[in-house]
C-alpha cells in the first residue's frame, strides 16, 4: 500500500469512528455463526475506539497486513498511529448493517452515522479471529 494512501487510512480511522452518538448500541447481535464473529470485531473496535485502548486495536483486532501498512505510513507504531488518529475523533458509534463471509475474508457494511454512505470494512481471519484488514 503506497504511503500516502495509508497517511489518508489514519484520517479514515479518526473520522470513521467520529459519529454523532456516543453510547453506541451492539448491532452483532442480529447476527449469527461467522457473521456474528465478524459483527462482533467491528463492534469491538467501536468500544475500544470509545475508549483509546490503541493497543486493544493493535494487538486484536488490525490485521497483520494493516498495522505493517500504517508502520510503513507514518514512521510510527501502530499504537501511537492510532493514537494520533483516535485524538481527532470525538464520539464513536457505529453500527453493522450486513456482513459476508466468504472462507477467510469478510466485508461488513457499516454505518458511522455521520456520513450520509456507509462504509465497507474488509477483514481477515488470521490467528482464529477476524481483524480488520482495510478501512
Amino acid at each position: 500500500m503506497p504511503a500516502s494512501r495509508s497517511l489518508a487510512l489514519l484520517a479514515v480511522v479518526a473520522g470513521f469512528v467520529s459519529g454523532c452518538g456516543s453510547s453506541g448500541s451492539n448491532s452483532a447481535t442480529k447476527f449469527t455463526g461467522a457473521q456474528k464473529d465478524v459483527a462482533t470485531t467491528v463492534e469491538d473496535f467501536e468500544t475500544a475506539a470509545r475508549k483509546s485502548d490503541e493497543g486493544q486495536i493493535c494487538t486484536n483486532l488490525l490485521a497483520s497486513s494493516l498495522i505493517d501498512s500504517l508502520r510503513s505510513a507514518s514512521g510510527e507504531s501502530c499504537n501511537k498511529a492510532v493514537n494520533n488518529a483516535l485524538d481527532d475523533a470525538d464520539s464513536y458509534d457505529l453500527t453493522v448493517k450486513s456482513v459476508n463471509v466468504s472462507g477467510n475474508a469478510a466485508t461488513a457494511v457499516v454505518d458511522s452515522k455521520n456520513k450520509a454512505t456507509n462504509d465497507t470494512l474488509k477483514l481477515v481471519k488470521e490467528g482464529g479471529r477476524w481483524k480488520i484488514a482495510s478501512l
